[in-house]
């Protein structure tokens, strides 16, 4: 996502940044100094793409950027783009218009009296986050009054591969260099390897991938109207096993963190893959009529025209009663799905919800043998026909469900029972997914069938050795897919080095994947490792909750952990606005009421149960985005008493304060390198680094 400003020196001088920088929500555009009686308005950033093709670690990156000047007079300007970190510049280009324009790269500490007078000038404490890089900068004129200037800029570089991984970081945090939101972000990441790419990962977006050969992956982001307010980061690996198994790790003064990456490799549309069992279960209930009872059936169809012709299949329409399509499954043929057109059209609304029936009925015709097992289970009611009781009907589904069958739950509306339905899918190694009737229910059924259409590998199950694992979600591992991959994120005791044993089956046939031996070395570029498990542990503490009761110590887990990441709770709802909290399901009014009276249907329930699936879900370290809340690396920082406060500091504790831009702040940051990017959150801020609380006046 991209932020970027336009700041004026005495001299007229423009400077637009392409950074990795904090998140400012309200710093807008600068104009520190202005002619005399003269208001101009900041430069805005119409569009940012970006371009980036790796080819065996030397990526090179490409920037198309529309800049527009608001003013009624042209604008001279300097452009400045702090390099990546670390990065090995074998090449860089600027050109405006077809015009290439000559640059000079400026050593880091040039670069840091560039930034640092800046900072003096402008009282500007973001820049502090570019302290220490080296930096490109050249001369731009004219940008012309009332109108656009479009900037093309291009550089390569060598990516370091570390422990397995590959690391690509794109400068994309620059949001609050634009007065308003950029029409348009997009990001465009190829990589090529002459090794097949495995696991591709991003902790900072949520990012499409596309594997489209053995030796090349794509992934994607794009947003309109955003101020991006983070880095763009992107982790692969590369491997000729059929499964890569990459382990990243951090440790803070708390606890140790890792995260394990798994990842089928790329296989061929008709390569073979495991074959499978699928039972459609639909509610054909009365309260299904009108659009719902069309979008199942859609849904249905889609399903069915998209099983491999190997695959054995049927469908159970159920109301007060039970109807199938075939008493046993049969083989996904042309014929067979011709006839199973016909039955899902000739489905009815009418009658009660007899879920019990319904599922056991799936469960008897579901034979034994090699084959993965999965029921799609759609309803959008109470069971009001036959056995209604949650724990006799989770009992009875337990109890036929001996070809350990996945059970995935598609709840509609709000008047189905959450309990029953998160615990179906819990107990029986599925998910839930629930639609509201505004949404599109065929397209949520077949999102997540083309998920777990391709069974790769089916059984899953993890063994650690050289440290000591503990607190890791999901608790139970689901199969891997075409085109999937397992993130598993957890604590860790030990030092290592750390060996994991995946095994799982393949038809009947048991396979052993390994990773041998990786070293545990710590490294802040997976600072994220924290936020993102205590996410996972959040969405684990609710489901405790929400089936067993509110014990204190678990509501208390979720505040601390909430407080400490900056994550919206129904306990930590407090930490956004009124507008936002209006926006937000999980801190939603009728959320926290359906927690405390243990409702398990209505709007409330079925929001919080929602909330509790995206935490279990994440993949982003990211929290809800708040005009309360900053985040920067490790760090949460909270407003508070006109001060940007550190969750780590306490109130009681002893603080060094120091005056905002003054010759002492410069010293601090000399002494403490690290602890600028931490005070360009804000002007006013209240931070504790290397056991010391600093208050920046």
């Amino acid at each position: 996502m991209t932020r970027m400003r336009s700041l004026w020196l005495p001299s007229g001088v423009f400077f637009f940044f392409v950074a990795f920088a904090s998140r400012l929500a309200a710093d807008g555009i600068i104009i520190p100094h202005p002619r005399p009686g003269e208001n101009i308005p900041p430069l805005t950033v119409k569009y940012h793409r970006v371009s980036v093709e790796v080819h065996d670690q030397v990526a090179r990156t490409s920037i198309d950027q529309v800049f527009v000047n608001n003013h009624d007079r042209d604008i001279e300007g300097t452009f400045i783009f702090p390099l990546p970190e670390n990065a090995a510049i074998s090449d860089f280009a600027l050109y405006i218009g077809e015009k290439k324009i000559e640059g000079e790269i400026l050593d880091s500490r040039e670069a840091r009296r560039v930034y640092e007078d800046i900072v003096r000038r402008l009282k500007d404490p973001g820049l502090l986050e570019y302290i220490g890089r080296n930096t490109f900068r050249a001369r731009v004129y004219p940008i012309p009054a009332r109108g656009e200037k479009r900037v093309q800029l291009s550089y390569a570089e060598i990516l370091k591969e570390e422990r397995g991984l590959i690391r690509y970081v794109y400068p994309l945090n620059t949001e609050r260099f634009s007065f308003q939101p950029i029409e348009e972000v997009a990001i465009s990441v190829g990589i090529n390897s002459k090794t097949p790419v495995t696991n591709v990962y991003s902790p900072s977006h949520r990012v499409s991938v596309r594997k489209e050969s053995e030796t090349r992956a794509r992934l994607g982001f794009e947003e309109k109207n955003v101020k991006p307010d983070k880095d763009f980061v992107v982790y692969y690996s590369v491997s000729s096993a059929d499964i890569g198994l990459s382990i990243l790790n951090y440790s803070d003064r708390d606890a140790s963190y890792f995260m394990l990456l798994a990842a089928p490799r790329y296989s061929e549309a008709k390569e073979k893959v495991i074959n499978k069992n699928l039972i459609l279960v639909l509610d054909s209930s009365g309260s299904m009529s009108g659009k719902k009872i069309q979008q199942a059936r859609e849904a249905a169809r889609f399903i069915i025209d998209h099983l491999d012709e190997r695959d054995h299949f049927s469908i159970i329409d159920f109301d007060d009663g039970v109807s199938l399509f075939a008493d046993e499954l049969v083989a996904a043929s042309a014929k067979n799905r011709e006839k199973a057109h016909e039955f899902i059209g000739s489905i009815e609304d009418s009658g009660g919800t007899n879920i019990n029936e319904a599922l056991l009925k799936a469960l008897r015709i579901i034979p034994g043998g090699e084959r993965p097992n999965y029921i799609l289970f759609l309803t959008d009611g109470l069971p009001t026909v036959g056995v209604t009781q949650t724990t006799e009907i989770l009992k009875n589904v337990s109890q036929a469900n001996t070809a350990k069958s996945r059970l995935i739950v598609f709840g509609v509306g709000y008047d189905v029972n959450t309990e029953l339905l998160d615990k179906l899918s819990a107990e029986n190694r599925g998910a839930s997914v629930y639609v509201s009737e505004t949404e599109d229910l065929e397209l949520a059924v077949s999102s997540v069938y083309e998920k777990i259409s391709s069974p790769f590998l089916s059984d899953l199950g993890l063994a650690f050795s050289g440290i000591e694992i503990y607190q890791a979600y999901p608790q139970t591992l689901p199969d891997l897919f075409k085109g999937s991959q397992l993130i598993l994120l957890g604590k860790y005791r030990g030092s290592g080095p750390a060996s994991v044993v995946l095994k799982g089956k393949v038809g009947k046939t048991d396979k052993t994947f390994s990773l041998e031996n990786k070293k545990l070395v710590q490294d802040e570029a997976y600072n994220f490792l924290p936020r993102l498990w205590a996410a996972r542990r959040i969405g684990y503490l609710l489901d405790e909750i929400r089936f067993h009761g509110e014990e204190k110590e678990l509501a208390d887990e979720v505040r601390t952990l909430g407080l400490k990441y900056g994550i919206v709770t129904p306990y930590t709802s407090f930490l956004v606005t009124e507008k936002e909290r209006l926006s937000i399901a999980a801190a939603a009014p009728e959320a926290q009421e359906a927690l405390a009276a243990r409702k398990v249907t209505g709007a409330g329930a079925v929001k919080l149960a929602r909330a509790t699936q995206t935490f279990k879900d994440v993949e982003q370290a990211a929290g809800v985005i708040s005009e309360k809340i900053r985040y920067k690396d490790d760090k949460t920082f909270y407003f508070k008493d006109n001060f940007w406060v550190d969750s780590d500091y306490k109130e009681v504790s002893p603080v060094v304060e120091i005056l905002f831009n003054s010759d002492a702040y410069f010293r601090l940051i000399t002494d403490y390198p690290g602890l600028a990017k931490y005070l360009s959150v804000a002007q006013n801020v209240i931070v504790v680094f290397e056991g010391k609380a600093y208050k920046i006046l």
